[in-house]
């Protein structure tokens, strides 16, 4: 979802999935849906539901582009300068998919207020009434730390071209598995060399650097419809090579709050197994 907008439509049909499917619901704190406790061999007929909806994946299981939270901005909020939400999703749409070595998150807040917490994220736009102020570094995690104001009042071409350069240089020279924040504080020269390579182009690699995100955008494809139109990795989804349509017995659930959750492994021995629900036995 990307900015964490979704319309009425969408809801509906992830309600639907997730209620023929029995799937756990949560919503996320990155303005998410997860849908947790499908078997692998039904994943295919709830991505096809999702796709068919308009929805793509959500990139969870990789080292890339995570969300792109946004408040609602100048749209809904008497204090928003600036449209944070359409922000936030040309940027989602931009970076969605970005293979980096480690995960990204983003926050786009319409004003100084910062509702979206843009300043714990690996980049942070916060508005102006000039235009962006662009933050990066931040993160959550066993470490918290506030991102550094790299750039103020920018308009959003320049915005962006800055967040392609900050992310592809990131991508290119820091270590596996080294998140934004870590990677800076051990980059020579730290936030000012930022500032020369990325803005000044101190190191003549600008256009380098954006060539390469235009090479990103315009290879972009979806992995959940890439897997639907491919017989070949469809046939990786299933429970067992010699029986597909035999769920593995091993997965066992329990009722809790009106959800399902996994059953412990205590509670595994006295799982009951009775219609679409899981019940421990009293």
């Amino acid at each position: 979802m990307p900015g964490g907008e979704i319309t009425p439509d969408k809801l509906i049909v992830i309600g639907e999935v997730a209620k023929d499917f029995g799937l756990y619901t949560k919503i996320t704190g990155g303005q998410r849906i997860d849908l947790f406790g499908a078997r692998v061999e039904q994943l295919p007929l709830i991505w096809k539901r999702l796709v068919d909806a308009g929805m793509e994946s959500g990139q969870a299981y990789g080292k890339s582009l995570r969300t792109v939270k946004s408040c609602v901005g100048s749209t809904w909020c008497r204090f928003g300068v600036q449209d944070s939400v359409g922000m936030a999703i040309a940027l989602e749409l931009r970076y969605r998919g970005l293979r980096a070595p480690h995960k990204l998150k983003l926050g786009v807040s319409g004003c100084a207020r910062e509702c979206a917490e843009a300043r714990g994220k690996d980049v942070g736009v916060i508005a102006t009434d000039k235009g962006w102020n662009l933050y990066v570094g931040g993160n959550g995690g066993f470490t918290p730390r506030h991102a550094q104001l790299l750039a103020e009042d920018l308009d959003d071409d320049t915005l962006v071209q800055t967040i392609d350069r900050f992310f592809m240089y990131y991508i290119r020279t820091a270590d596996r598995l080294q998140r934004t924040a870590v990677w800076m504080e051990e980059l020579e020269g730290g936030l000012k060399h930022l500032q020369e390579v990325l803005i000044a182009d101190s190191l003549g690699i600008g256009a380098d650097l954006d060539a390469a995100m235009a090479r990103h955008v315009d290879s972009y494809s979806d992995e959940w419809a890439d897997v639907l139109g491919d017989p070949v990795k469809l046939a990786r989804f299933s429970s067992f090579v010699n029986a597909t349509d035999y769920p593995d017995p091993d997965l066992l659930y329990v009722a809790e709050r009106g959800q399902k959750r996994p059953a412990t492994p205590e509670e595994k021995q006295a799982v009951l197994i009775a219609g679409p629900a899981l019940q421990v036995r009293p």
